[in-house]
């Protein structure tokens, strides 16, 4: 992903940790007085301020506001501040306050990490049986909840310009007009694959190499949509370092009448006469839902910090339904340093230059991964799913099917001197020196430095290299572009462990962007954009996601208004 490494530097900072919600998990807010005002909150650890008045509401009309909105949107990724400029565009003067947890305006999730395509399309019909082709063989996402994002689709672009991007700002990736675009069509497979396009903020003409060194700042979507807002300063008020801590919701109609939220160590009761718009991303950084959700003991986010699950948690305590929290763009293995401290460069290694086994000394899947997108050799419009492999934000084919892998803790990256700079890749040229792994003259050496079993080892590298002789590989079927023997010593192995970007559940949405309760009933005033409660369930499009973003911005934020 071009835009990625551009801003590696910006996530080194993320590498290795995971982060816990900002909240204390000690106690909720307390109920107010008898009347038992709901609050769907986690405490605030250090924050000294009080609210006597609230603390003895009896109710609703008793609750002491400290400010009223129109529209609160809760995050300022590229969700929210699409929901915040369709409220600033559309509202008819509408007032609206913009959250943001972290300190940047462009939110502390992966927007401003990510490599900034969106997914775009011209038939509304089409596109959505592409979508639902994505689907699998799942069913809980409801074709009017695909039908409302292809419709959304077909105004993304549109939108773009109306805004004040023009030709001489993006590029265009579509059917008619195929540039560089790394994940167009992900699933060439699937009926529809060419129904949509892609564009991103780049010069037309721009090559792949001046194109990385653009300032992201400059030409990133969610940093032009970031500086959108600041063009509306009589209708959009945005607060950094002001995190949600609460719900404020009716008990007995169970609608959301605000919000609570800290800035400058105290404790802000806002109301929303409309409505509130979740826009809190994933829970990346949240160790403890990761394992609970994901099955995975540690990974690494290449983003999202700042995502550390507490929106998906105050959601649940206003009786939020959860969906897709299984959902996520991983795992594959990149390098990581052997003291632990640091992942390589974001898909800098080429994992067709060697082969990954594991502790076992076995290879365990398919792991020719770094490719990640459709960039492999071989792939045709008209394949099977059945058939094809490669690896697709971590969905591998694996049955016959596309579901994503469990991947282990560690692992190890194995391949010989005649690859090295290869498979190095852009880290650098010495990965030994650099603390990432060992070099030896034997493969038996080898096995003794990494400790997995020595005759297991040589009989996989043994086996590896007939399959390059023979141009086929018999167990995982990599496409002979790919087979690289391990022959000519030295020989390298580098340690791995699980990497991946963002997860895709949430709270259940409808059409209209309004969350759910557990019996399938609105929660009035309550909606949701992005990859929090993401319509994706089971094979995703890249782009998708920033695409939903606009999107499901612009559906919620127009429900909001509208009631």
């Amino acid at each position: 992903m071009v835009r990625i490494e551009r801003e590696e530097k910006a996530m080194q900072d993320n590498q290795g940790k995971i982060m816990q919600p900002e909240q204390s998990r000690r106690d909720f807010i307390k109920a107010v007085g008898s009347f038992g005002l709901a609050l769907g909150a986690l405490s605030v650890a250090g924050c000294s301020a009080k609210t006597p008045d609230n603390d003895i509401a009896q109710n609703v009309s008793d609750v002491k506001w400290d400010e009223t909105w129109d529209v609160i949107v809760v995050g300022a990724g590229l969700a929210g501040t699409s929901a915040a400029v369709t409220v600033a565009t559309e509202g008819n003067g509408a007032k609206c306050l913009l959250l943001e947890k972290g300190a940047s305006s462009a939110g502390g999730g992966n927007s401003p990490f990510s490599s900034g395509y969106v997914l775009y399309a011209n038939s509304a019909k089409d596109i959505a049986v592409y979508c639902k082709a994505l689907r699998g063989h799942m069913t809980n996402t409801p074709d009017d909840v695909i039908e409302a994002y292809a419709e959304g689709l077909t105004e993304n672009l549109q939108w773009a310009y109306k805004l004040g991007l023009t030709d001489d700002m993006i590029r265009i990736d579509s059917v008619e007009k195929l540039s560089f675009s790394f994940c167009w069509p992900e699933y060439p497979e699937l009926p529809n694959c060419d129904a949509m396009g892609t564009f991103i903020m780049a010069p037309a003409n721009m090559s792949n190499e001046d194109f990385v060194k653009l300032d992201p700042a400059e030409t990133h979507i969610a940093q032009f949509m970031a500086k959108k807002v600041t063009e509306y300063p009589d209708l959009i008020t945005e607060l950094v370092n002001a995190p949600l801590t609460g719900l404020v919701q009716d008990p007995q109609s169970k609608a959301i009448l605000g919000v609570t939220y800290t800035y400058n160590n105290k404790l802000v009761y806002a109301k929303a006469s409309k409505g509130i718009i979740m826009c809190c991303g994933g829970f990346e950084n949240n160790q403890l839902m990761v394992q609970d959700y994901l099955s995975m003991a540690k990974a690494y986010p290449r983003a999202g910090m700042h995502n550390t699950g507490d929106g998906h948690i105050i959601c649940q305590k206003v009786g939020a339904s959860f969906w897709h929290m299984n959902a996520y763009a991983g795992f594959w293995n990149n390098i990581r340093k052997l003291d632990d401290s640091e992942m390589g460069k974001y898909f800098g290694v080429d994992k067709g230059s060697g082969i990954t086994v594991s502790k076992g000394g076995r290879r365990f899947y398919m792991d020719w991964d770094a490719c990640v997108l459709n960039d492999w050799p071989g792939q045709e419009r008209g394949d099977t799913l059945e058939t094809s492999v490669g690896c697709r934000h971590g969905h591998f084919q694996f049955g016959g099917e596309w579901p994503h892998l469990p991947m282990p803790q560690e692992s190890w990256f194995i391949f010989d001197s005649a690859h090295l700079e290869k498979a190095y890749g852009t880290n650098g040229t010495d990965p030994v020196a650099d603390g990432f792994g060992y070099k030896t003259d034997t493969i038996a050496e080898l096995a003794a430095k990494t400790g997995v079993p020595t005759a297991e080892l040589e009989e996989t590298v043994r086996t590896w290299n007939e399959y390059c002789a023979n141009r086929r590989d018999l167990s995982f079927f990599r496409p002979p572009e790919t087979l690289a023997s391990i022959e000519v010593a030295p020989f390298y192995a580098l340690r791995c462990a699980p990497e991946w970007i963002n997860t895709d559940g949430g709270p259940v949405r409808n059409a209209k962007g309004q969350i759910l309760d557990l019996d399938g009933n609105v929660i009035p005033g309550l909606y949701s954009a992005g990859e929090f409660g993401s319509v994706w369930s089971e094979m995703y499009q890249g782009a998708g996601n920033l695409g939903e973003c606009m999107v499901y911005g612009r559906i919620s934020a127009r429900s909001c208004l509208a009631s």
